[in-house]
């Protein structure tokens, strides 16, 4: 059933009321332009004339960005999800569109609420706000019954080569960090003009998880005095998530992979030149580079060298002064993703793993990093690769989570451990009901696979959901208690419900594994230790 809206800047607009549900969505929104292929895109105040008039068809997703083939079926089995009868989804260079999702009750009252806008994951080069077990019906209807109703946004962005490509020396050609540009101009349209959708452009909770989360994280520390949200959550992304390149390593990789794209004589062309070949190239060139997407540092939107947790938690001076209340997560097997994606293609992964180790660090270190997640040589590959995810989990999502609450600027902030296991093992091959892997956090929450799963798990969702939606309702009473430097109180959310833990309890559990983790860390670079454990050993093994 449609349902029609007449906004007050944008005239009228035709939705859909979503069946069996008091839910409209309007979906395929544009909220930006690209001139050209590279270009910066620029916030549309309007949406495109017709002759007659016509209300503005909002009754069908836009594209997704140009990415991988297969992506949807890609992305689901890189994270263990079921996707029986889900369809892959248009693609366009043209994708920067947004989606709202708005209770019926909400659009003749008078009194305006909360927005949650959402930034997907995906390495920034595949994703999509309308991946299948993005929808937020559940989650919204969630809000219903709790009555908690706000308005939910999910924004696409562009992605891999088109949003992250970049040559300095092409200069406005190939602008670094589009996609992250994207995401700005997504979060003015939405001050301009989610008032008319009854959402509050005062009261917006950016959510984000993996490289969405990365991209608030980014926001937070860029010196961008415009505020675009009031609150954030953090699912497992931060500034050191997937690494930021350099200038001069972006002008590097964009020879190599003007090479790639078969650009001839380029030793012999500009920069600007062959910027120009990039921007005519056929799009099936452009999707065959698969460009894992790399944000640009030393620019306007990343005003630093390079992002660390030891910048990060000291509270580098770029940061934004208009965030109020923030949370940070990670999930206690974030490398599941990782396990996933590579135990079809590594051999060896013991022997290679303890090379990397003994090569980067102390005799002393290694010894005693291998030893204490039990990395031997003659432990299997599945067991060798499970126990080296546990340690990019614990290195590169929890320490850096815990980087994060430490140094935040915002004025509340607030630490979530998530160990909810993922009871689906489609696609990959970790076993149900074992971990709590990467993106299954953002997928519970939401709620698109409620009916496939116990109800006992179902229930500790829909607790948990409740105390993020008091977080977008900013009821300090309903949330959990605030972390400081002292106590470093977090909420764990388990099969068993819903816990408060010390640092003591989290950092301790599992013989104190994490607290060990940390002191081998700075035993072998003092306060860079951590990301010397990240970058210098965990990536550089996984990279390889």
């Amino acid at each position: 059933m449609s349902a029609t809206l007449r906004h007050p800047f944008l005239g009228l607009i035709r939705g859909h009321r979503l069946p069996s549900s008091d839910l409209v969505q309007y979906s395929g929104i544009p909220y930006a332009s690209i001139s050209q292929r590279f270009a910066r895109s620029t916030t549309l105040l309007d949406f495109p004339s017709t002759s007659p008039p016509e209300p503005f068809d909002a009754t069908r997703a836009g594209p997704e960005c140009i990415q991988p083939d297969n992506a949807t079926k890609l992305d689901a089995d890189c994270n263990q999800f079921p996707h029986a009868g889900f369809q892959e989804q248009p693609q366009s260079e043209h994708c920067l569109y947004l989606n709202i999702t708005t209770p019926v009750a909400s659009q003749d009252s008078s009194q305006p609420l909360p927005v949650v806008v959402f930034l997907h994951g995906g390495a920034f080069f595949l994703g999509s706000s309308t991946r299948p077990y993005y929808t937020p019906v559940n989650f919204l209807a969630h809000a219903l019954r709790t009555d908690r109703l706000h308005v939910f946004i999910s924004v696409n962005y562009r992605l891999g080569a088109l949003g992250f490509l970049h040559s300095p020396e092409a200069g406005s050609l190939i602008s670094p960090n589009n996609g992250l540009h994207d995401q700005v101009r997504a979060f003015e349209w939405i001050h301009r003009n989610v008032s008319g959708f009854n959402g509050d452009p005062e009261r917006i909770t950016a959510i984000g998880q993996s490289a969405g989360a990365e991209s608030l994280s980014l926001h937070a520390i860029s010196s961008n005095p415009t505020a675009l949200f009031k609150q954030m959550v953090a699912l497992s992304g931060s500034p050191v998530t997937m690494p930021c390149k350099t200038p001069s390593q972006h002008q590097g990789n964009f020879l190599s992979l003007a090479l790639k794209l078969g650009i001839q004589d380029i030793e012999q062309k500009s920069s600007a030149e062959i910027a120009q070949e990039f921007i005519h190239a056929p799009i099936s060139k452009i999707r065959d580079l698969a460009f894992v997407g790399a944000p640009c540092s030393s620019s306007e939107t990343l005003p630093y060298n390079h992002p660390t947790m030891s910048l990060v938690d000291s509270r580098p001076t770029s940061s934004v002064t208009w965030i109020e209340r923030a949370i940070y997560s990670s999930a206690t097997f974030d490398g599941g993703i990782s396990y996933n994606i590579l135990v079809k293609s590594r051999n060896d992964i013991a022997k290679t793993f303890i090379q990397t180790a003994q090569e980067s660090m102390t005799t002393a270190g290694a010894t005693e990093l291998l030893g204490l997640y039990g990395i031997n040589d003659s432990d299997s590959d599945t067991d060798a690769l499970e126990k080296i995810c546990q340690f990019e989990s614990d290195i590169g999502f929890f320490s850096a989570s815990l980087a994060q609450v430490q140094g935040s600027s915002a004025r509340k902030k607030y630490l979530q451990i998530f160990d909810l296991k993922n009871p689906f093992d489609e696609g990959g091959a970790l076993p149900k009901n074992k971990f709590a892997t990467h993106t299954w956090d953002i997928v519970a929450l939401l709620g698109c696979y409620d009916d496939l799963m116990d109800k006992k798990q179902v229930q500790v969702i829909q607790h948990w959901r409740s105390r993020l939606l008091d977080f977008v309702y900013e009821k300090d009473d309903g949330i959990w208690a605030e972390w400081d430097e002292q106590k470093g109180t977090a909420l764990k959310v388990t099969a068993e419900g819903l816990h408060m833990q010390g640092k003591r309890e989290y950092m301790g559990e599992d013989g104190g594994r994490r607290k060990k983790l940390l002191k081998i860390a700075e035993r072998e670079k003092g306060s860079e230790g951590r990301d010397f454990l990240w970058e210098g050993v965990c990536r550089k093994w996984l990279d390889g």
